[in-house]
């Protein structure tokens, strides 16, 4: 058996953008850059951009088993969604989905929210899981595994019945994608569920996903990031989290998705980009934030009317968007509505009104892929 540090040379991570490294080695891929981390204004980008959505490991090897040493940190959110997520490990060989793995163990990060979704964290320890990809054969391949969007990972070691080297360099041309829970798929059974993840599939494409719970906010950290990420097609999947969070009224809302549209251009003056406008969610269609949640109901609360000029809700940001992407005559700018990808008619696919399960994701996932009319 062959032995390698997960931040061996011979084990490349793809879409993580920095790490967390223990004494003991173990490792936790981050899906922003190290710079990036004295700008957050709260807990919630710090905890999601470690939860590995989009994220896996390459390398060759003619193994026929390979284990991975995890620690996973599994969410529970207390009253809400009690039930911990399975916490999927998808093996791809020479990019075909083979075997799914689950960490069974692992810890509890228990979240316990206020009325307006504002979170207490604390951590329940437990115990680090082996998982092992077995039967594999014994020809020479390339070996993927993608982490789960549920739950945050730690990697330690890679094991192997045969050596591993350096993955090919990918030929594939590179996706990155912006977005907020519904592009960062928490619900997500597996990885190959996660609709950015499912929809790369189908169009051969490298993801990086930026698909952050709660924090699609229009961040300067998170536009430089895309802005610095080389990419031969870009989507910004805006809106849902502005209104989730009462965070911007129109008034800051319009300038600050021109500033993220100019911020990538700066650095990418020609990239497709592709802006998507929020899928449906019924409390929210002409009611603004913020969202409420009572045990495991979400909603939303009218505001009196001397309080609601320039409030946001979901049929003004679409406006707002498809006007934005109009008005900057930028021939490689385009717009998608959100109601292609999911809207009233897919219910059933939407436990909460708000997120697609697992289901609706995949379905998600192949409809942008379907309905994408742009050649990069």
């Amino acid at each position: 058996m062959f032995t390698y540090p997960i931040l061996d040379s011979r084990i490349e991570i793809v879409g993580a953008l920095g790490f967390d490294n223990r004494a003991d080695g173990w490792v936790t891929p981050r899906r922003l850059p190290d710079w990036t981390r004295i700008q957050f204004a709260d807990a919630g980008i710090e905890r999601f951009l470690k939860f590995p959505s989009g994220v896996r490991i390459r390398f060759q090897t003619s193994a026929d088993q390979i284990t991975l040493k995890v620690l996973v940190s599994k969410m529970v959110i207390t009253g809400l969604a009690e039930e911990k997520r399975p916490a999927a490990f998808d093996l791809l060989v020479n990019g075909k989905e083979v075997q799914t793995l689950t960490a069974d163990h692992g810890n509890v990060l228990r979240l316990t929210p206020g009325l307006t979704a504002v979170f207490v964290e604390t951590l329940e320890p437990g115990d680090s899981d082996l998982l092992t990809f077995a039967n594999l054969g014994d020809d020479a391949k390339e070996i993927e595994i993608w982490l789960p969007s549920s739950a945050i990972v730690e990697l330690q070691e890679v094991t192997a019945s045969k050596e591993i080297f350096p993955a090919k360099q990918s030929a594939k041309k590179k996706w990155v994608h912006y977005g907020s829970s519904i592009s960062h798929c928490i619900e997500a059974l597996r990885p190959m569920d996660i609709w950015p993840v499912r929809a790369a599939q189908l169009m051969n494409l490298d993801l990086t996903n930026f698909g952050f719970a709660g924090e699609c906010q229009l961040d300067g950290f998170a536009a430089r990031s895309i802005a610095n990420t080389p990419a031969d097609f870009i989507s910004l999947k805006l809106g849902i989290n502005i209104v989730n969070a009462d965070s911007m009224r129109e008034r800051a809302f319009i300038p600050a998705v021109h500033s993220l549209l100019d911020t990538i251009r700066e650095k990418q003056p020609t990239t497709p980009i592709l802006v998507i406008s929020p899928i449906w969610c019924p409390f929210h269609e002409t009611t603004p934030g913020p969202i409420m949640i009572d045990g495991p109901l979400l909603f939303a609360k009218e505001r009196p009317a001397e309080f609601a000029a320039g409030a946001l809700h979901l049929v003004r940001i679409r406006e707002i968007l498809e006007e934005v992407v109009s008005l900057r005559k930028d021939k490689n700018l385009h717009y998608m509505n959100g109601f292609e990808l999911m809207n009233e008619h897919d219910v059933d696919l939407m436990p909460d009104k708000l997120h697609p399960n697992s289901e609706g994701y995949r379905l998600m996932g192949e409809r942008f892929a379907k309905n994408l009319n742009i050649k990069f």
